[in-house]
């Protein structure tokens, strides 16, 4: 809807530059927010079961579902992007298919970012770019071209959803599966928005604020009363007030 607005707009600003109407009566229009559909939420067990499953696709379905990627960034990736030595990845293209033809572009937010890779999981990406050159694709198809979201449904991740008996889950419920995984270990609203690369704060937590209140509940959990051996003190202390009369005297 906002993007059916947004253009509206535009032509309606065209028709007021040239006096062909008074104002643009699209301008001050309030729009109901937009809704997300609920994310689809798996477990580091599922995720390791649907790798499993997905035969040449397995090290993709671990980067996706353990680094807030879109499939995009994912397929964008070069060889130069991988550091090793930091075990990071850096964001800085996307490639989305139009038309059956790759089109290279920044990411959604037009802003690069680094994302840190568990250990074991950087060991698998730092094995499968030996033999490569720096702009090689990092993950690629057999003969090194760009791996295509609809081709990889339709060969091996759709179907290995079904092997793995999970519901029904996209490539891009792993980038969600990602981030409540993180959220899960303790990553706070902006270290996991750096990660996701998302413009706001407001904006991970209007997609993930759910998680964030379980987590709530932990921080209340783990904030201790005063111990037995404090109150003791306190309580000694304050005697000792009374009786040198330093205190009012106490009441019944």
């Amino acid at each position: 809807m906002k993007k059916s607005h947004h253009a509206m707009s535009m032509i309606l600003d065209v028709a007021v530059r040239d006096n062909r109407i008074a104002a643009n009566p699209a301008a001050k229009l309030n729009l109901p927010r937009s809704r997300h559909d609920e994310p689809t939420f798996l477990t580091r067990d599922q995720v390791f079961t649907l790798a499993e499953k997905a035969g040449p696709g397995e090290l993709v379905v671990l980067t996706l579902g353990f680094n807030v990627l879109r499939w995009g960034e994912m397929a964008a990736l070069k060889v130069r992007r991988w550091d090793a030595a930091r075990r990071r990845l850096t964001v800085a293209e996307s490639v989305t298919e139009i038309n059956g033809t790759p089109n290279w572009g920044t990411p959604k937010t037009h802003a690069s970012r680094t994302i840190p890779v568990p250990t074991w999981l950087a060991d698998r990406i730092t094995e499968s770019v030996e033999g490569k050159g720096p702009d090689d694709l990092l993950f690629s198809t057999r003969s090194g071209g760009v791996l295509r979201n609809k081709n990889a449904r339709r060969y091996w991740f759709d179907q290995a959803v079904v092997d793995a008996r999970l519901p029904r889950v996209t490539p891009h419920d792993l980038r969600h599966t990602a981030a409540s995984i993180a959220i899960s270990v303790g990553a706070n609203v902006k270290a996991v928005q750096r990660m996701l690369g998302h413009a706001s704060a407001a904006m991970t937590l209007d997609l993930y604020a759910g998680l964030f209140e379980d987590d709530l509940n932990d921080v209340a959990d783990r904030i201790e009363g005063p111990s037995t051996a404090s109150v003791t003190a306190l309580r000694v202390v304050r005697d000792a007030l009374f009786s040198a009369h330093i205190l009012p005297t106490k009441t019944s």
